[in-house]
């Protein structure tokens, strides 16, 4: 990640792509892996109440087309490089005739049919739910944000369509221990046995006379197609190699399957062809303006008439309703390409608070 099949995918928060950490891919099922650090809770510049507010969040998706500068690739300016340049998409291989050498470089999404309706569409999931948050369609060669739930507001409230925006919401650790996260634990132990299986593969791969870079992350046609961001704004996109940070499986065992868990935001790509008529202003939100409310207030407690912080984790959570111009919305019809249980590609963003993070380099 961010980039994977031809699709750039990364969560951003307080304006910027979040860190990833021991990426995972598993090409055979498709599936690519990561873990995000979970900004603390911060008091805003505005504020009144001098209370700390969740960090909001939002989902960016991009379908890379030939000649696109991949997504926030442009490094910071220095006094040596004031002017330095994103990282290109390189071109659909032998679509000029001539053999490709994209070696390094990122690959583009590549349709499977003449259709200039072929596109993706996108389901957000979080949390281990069976019902997707929200699902959206991706244009080509445009980005795609998604930061918000659409929801139905009661009758009683003056009815009408409404968004809540996603954010991340603290919960104290008992609330985890109970179950919040567990499931994460064991992703980790299963990405480790994952890890290993892969050297024990490439060590056997070597002796055999073969090379990393035949038994690694290369996809056919020669380009590498995952990214991964780092807190490095000198150099925001690393290349993946198969040392550093990725393994790749391929597997497609059960016990390689990321688990459902609470601590995750799982995006799954279908391939569809969107020939239906686009409709404005017609939605029928799936969930009313109250689902998924919390009780909890953050992640405080009192301890002698004082306050400190608590021992806390996070899980995905929504901001208040806020009223949601119907005629800004668009909706369309679209054939299915992919079967429903065949995605075309899965991306899963596991997080952690900052505190509770493991920052190893080995991980990164």
């Amino acid at each position: 990640m961010p980039c994977f099949k031809g699709i750039a995918v990364s969560v951003h928060a307080e304006s910027a792509p979040l860190p990833e950490y021991s990426v995972q891919k598993q090409s055979r099922v498709s599936r690519v892996q990561t873990y995000i650090p979970v900004p603390p809770a911060k008091i805003p510049k505005d504020s009144t109440s001098n209370k700390p507010e969740p960090s909001r969040f939002a989902i960016s998706i991009t379908l890379l087309t030939p000649g696109l500068p991949v997504p926030y690739s442009t490094p910071k300016p220095t006094p040596n490089d004031p002017y330095p340049r994103p990282q290109i998409v390189a071109g659909i291989p032998g679509a000029s005739g001539e053999r490709s050498n994209n070696n390094g470089v990122i690959g583009p999404y590549i349709p499977i049919t003449k259709s200039e309706n072929e596109t993706i569409a996108a389901y957000i999931y979080f949390d281990g739910r069976a019902k997707e948050e929200v699902a959206t369609l991706l244009r080509p060669g445009e980005e795609t944000w998604v930061n918000s739930r659409w929801v139905q507001v009661p009758e009683s409230e003056g009815g009408g369509l409404a968004e809540r925006e996603f954010l991340f919401r603290e919960v104290g650790l008992e609330r985890w221990l109970n179950g919040l996260d567990l499931d994460g634990q064991d992703a980790a132990a299963k990405i480790e046995r994952r890890r290993q299986r892969f050297e024990k593969r490439r060590r056997r791969r070597k002796q055999e006379g073969g090379s990393d870079e035949e038994f690694g992350g290369a996809h056919k046609s020669g380009t590498r197609d995952v990214l991964r961001y780092g807190a490095d704004e000198r150099s925001p996109v690393e290349k993946l190699s198969d040392d550093d940070g990725m393994s790749d499986s391929d597997s497609d065992d059960d016990d390689d399957a990321p688990p459902e868990a609470a601590g995750q935001i799982k995006v799954a790509m279908f391939r569809v062809l969107a020939s239906g008529e686009i409709k404005r202003g017609e939605y029928s939100p799936q969930f009313d303006a109250h689902d998924d409310d919390e009780s909890s207030e953050g992640g405080t407690k009192d301890i002698n008439g004082g306050t400190e912080e608590a021992d806390v984790d996070h899980t995905t959570s929504f901001a208040k309703p806020k009223t949601l111009d119907p005629k800004s919305i668009s909706t369309q019809t679209v054939t299915g390409i992919d079967g429903p249980d065949k995605p075309y590609a899965v991306f899963t963003f596991f997080y952690r608070g900052e505190r509770g993070f493991d920052l190893h380099p080995n991980t990164r």
